[in-house]
């Protein structure tokens, strides 16, 4: 069951949001940042759970067994409730909801308890309708919104709400959260899912529960290696393209290898040990691409590539994105 304790590598904000409870210090707004899959819905579960628990320990734990701890863990208290997108938005009817409901006394706890997660998701309509909620917000209320996108969010919103960072964990954290899950991964193949997934347990998990995700990234790889560095504009249009632009999940990930690719590569000229690189088992190609760069080059393109998900929030279609991707790489 979810709780504090639960949580690894962000002893900072997690003590921050105890000290907050044991000195009753609840605010009305939230806003947890930091890399997707690193523990901040977890956190404000958590959070959620210590502010309304009947038993909260010494140490600012919910308990786990009281009424309240035990409907939020199943998702049925009246007085808390997690938004998430529909399709890849939150929608002002989404807000609007909120908005029935929120000035209402609380049901059975002290608090109403509203989780945002991918706050960053919200449409204008909806980001305006939640903004009149957090200028006037009844006093029984807590919002937390989640995201890993905070440049989005209106500023008015980001200034009413109080912010905790959450950071990426170490090599040494994840494996802890691995084995406290039981996974059991070769250490040839653990190496490369610590590397990959870029100090996010989220990302960790899912690479090493599933194979697929692992095999999907070697063919993104293989997919721009093929074309070579010089050979990019005249592949733009291959049609294997739509295996990349085809979802919205699929093409974030390919942006991500990207960005790890040619991290490597900028790493390599830069002369950064090869078994630092994620990549290192294409070091072959690793350094044909280098040949093709300088590093002003694959700053450039990096700088280029973290841009890309807050374009692709600002709805911007997927397949122009790749071809003025491959445009950056190739030009």
């Amino acid at each position: 069951m979810i709780d504090f304790e639960k949580i690894v590598g962000q002893e900072k904000p997690i003590q921050i949001l105890k000290n907050i409870i044991k000195y009753n210090r609840i605010g009305h707004a939230y806003l947890f940042t930091g890399e997707e899959g690193i523990g901040k819905k977890m956190a404000a579960i958590a959070f959620a759970k210590a502010i309304n628990c009947t038993y909260l320990s010494e140490g600012q734990n919910p308990c786990n067994k009281c009424a309240s701890c035990l409907k939020i863990e199943r998702g049925i208290h009246p007085d808390f409730n997690i938004i998430s997108p529909l399709d890849s938005v939150i929608t002002i009817g989404q807000i609007r909801e909120i908005k029935k409901s929120i000035y209402w006394q609380p049901l059975e706890s002290r608090k109403k308890i509203i989780i945002i997660d991918d706050a960053h998701r919200m449409n204008s309509e909806a980001s305006n309708s939640l903004l009149k909620i957090l200028e006037e917000p009844p006093e029984f209320a807590v919002l937390i919104l989640i995201t890993a996108s905070p440049n989005i969010l209106l500023p008015t919103i980001i200034s009413r709400c109080s912010k905790l960072i959450f950071k990426p964990v170490t090599a040494e954290q994840q494996k802890e959260i691995l084995t406290r899950m039981n996974l059991a991964v070769d250490e040839k193949h653990l190496e490369k899912i610590l590397l990959l997934s870029a100090g996010s347990p989220g990302k960790a998990v899912q690479l090493a529960t599933e194979q697929w995700k692992m095999e999907e990234k070697d063919r993104y790889i293989d997919w721009l290696v093929k074309r070579k560095p010089e050979m990019i504009i005249q592949g733009m249009f291959d049609s294997h393209d739509e295996i990349i632009v085809d979802k919205k999940n699929s093409f974030l990930d390919f942006i991500e290898i990207m960005v790890l690719w040619f991290r490597d590569i900028l790493f390599l000229k830069m002369g950064l040990e090869e078994n630092k690189l994620c990549f290192s088992d294409r070091l072959v190609d690793l350094e044909n691409f280098a040949k093709y760069y300088s590093q002003e080059r694959l700053l450039f393109i990096l700088e280029y590539l973290i841009e890309i998900p807050e374009k692709l929030e600002k709805h911007i279609n997927p397949k122009t994105l790749l071809e003025n991707i491959l445009i950056q790489i190739g030009d």
